[in-house]
């Protein structure tokens, strides 16, 4: 390639349905491209995907210099690309890139990138951004990546949580753009902050149910939970047999105390009843099988049972995010976007919500260690309470351009929606805990 030469080359895949026509026009459409200012002429290259299968044409473009195709983008490649969208529609897709200069590899001694394989031309890979070097990395050097990932105020991560957190539908709305790798992905971004936030909540809440007990949410300081002291024999009725026993300490009709708030009173004895009940779960759980659960559940007061319920929500969020993805996918029928956007948009929204509430429960840690009980929060969870709806709606607006009221309708609609799925989704999650503990 001569020096200030520059290779446009653009990867189009059309439906095997149209590959005729698209191949006819694509001629047409390459003979267009260099007749305009800059081009100096054009390959085009049929090519199959070793994956799928899928014919591939790929389009070499050479240009004079940068400021050619720089004049290319600002002035002609909306009108280019336009006409085949109108022509096609959605039934193809093209990507595209610039090749700046090349080597010949059997004249140096380039050696391959031990990551992506690509030939090596200096420290790092221009392909992927791995270093060349291949030999073990010291614990010094992972602490040095990891500072200079923090620290760095470039750092996708910074990057992506200013965006996240401050600028509602930002971060989504500009990953749907193709504003990509400079941001953190969203699946894993989803993944780490889920797995912080549920680990910190295993550590920040106590459970207990059974006679008088509660559920204590904060720092373990000091106990929270009184047992009841144990009464008198008594004689029950036994759930197998029918006949009086003598079962030890009494265990009257217990309470699970939420909080300071009320709580819902239940039967320690195990009777089963399922009156109004649907017949499947009679089938599911038979009663032995019941009172065998309910046991195990009063056995420790809840505490197993809580823990793996606990442990349980993240694979329910895995399976309530899609459900909520189909309900976005109906709400807005005419937006034109895939059912993976409208899930990239609710991955993006409860990342947030993890990371917001991971915050205040390190805020309030925090507080406890400076001045226990001195430092009122409640100012800061209320503002944290108020802004966690406002983005949203906010989000939701800014990602699909609609109008105040129109959003507002399918936003109340969404709430609706979501808190169906969440208890239906939740109800599951308690009888699976339950049969599977």
């Amino acid at each position: 390639m001569r020096d200030g030469n520059i290779t446009y080359e653009v990867a189009l895949e059309p439906d095997p349905e149209i590959l005729g026509e698209f191949e006819a026009w694509l001629e047409y459409h390459v003979d267009e491209m260099i007749a305009l200012p800059g081009f100096t002429g054009a390959t085009i290259h049929k090519a199959e995907d070793p994956d799928s299968g899928a014919a591939l044409r790929i389009v070499r473009y050479q240009l004079a210099d940068r400021a050619a195709l720089e004049r290319y983008f600002e002035e002609f490649a909306p009108r280019m690309r336009a006409e085949g969208i109108a022509r096609f529609g959605d039934r193809f897709r093209a990507s595209r890139r610039v090749v700046l200069e090349g080597r010949d590899a059997a004249l140096t001694d380039a050696r391959p990138c031990p990551n992506c394989n690509e030939l090596l031309w200096g420290q790092y890979c221009a392909s992927c951004g791995q270093r060349a070097r291949v030999r073990m990395i010291t614990f010094w050097e992972l602490l040095k990546d990891a500072g200079d990932l923090l620290a760095s105020l470039d750092s996708r991560i910074w990057r992506t949580l200013g965006l996240l957190m401050f600028r509602p539908g930002r971060l989504t709305l500009d990953y749907l753009q193709g504003k990509r790798a400079r941001f953190v992905p969203p699946v894993r971004l989803f993944v780490a902050s889920s797995i912080v936030f549920f680990f910190i909540t295993s550590l920040n809440t106590r459970f207990e149910f059974g006679p008088d007990a509660a559920i204590v949410t904060g720092p373990a300081t000091g106990p929270q939970v009184e047992e009841p002291a144990p009464s008198t024999p008594r004689t029950v009725e036994s759930p197998e047999s029918g006949d009086p026993e003598a079962e030890g300490p009494a265990r009257p009709r217990g309470r699970v105390s939420v909080g300071t708030g009320g709580g819902i009173n239940f039967d320690d004895s195990c009777n089963v009843d399922y009156s109004g009940a649907p017949d499947w779960l009679a089938r599911w759980v038979p009663p032995e099988r019941a009172v065998e659960i309910c046991r195990r559940v009063t056995a420790d007061h809840g505490r197993s049972f809580a823990r793996a319920l606990l442990s349980n929500v993240p694979a329910m969020m895995f399976l309530f995010l899609p459900l909520m993805g189909f309900v976005m996918k109906l709400a807005y029928p005419l937006a034109g976007r895939y059912y993976a956007e409208h899930l990239l948009f609710l991955v993006h929204y409860h990342s947030f919500f993890f990371l917001l509430n991971i915050a205040l429960i390190m805020l309030r840690w925090g507080a406890d260690l400076v001045a226990p009980g001195g430092v009122p929060l409640t100012v800061l969870t209320v503002a944290a309470f108020v802004y966690i709806p406002f983005y949203l709606f906010r989000a939701m607006r800014v990602v699909y351009g609609q109008g105040f009221w129109t959003t507002s309708f399918k936003y109340i609609l969404l709430g609706l929606a979501y808190f169906l799925a969440l208890l239906t989704t939740f109800l599951g999650l308690l009888l699976y805990t339950a049969v599977t503990l």
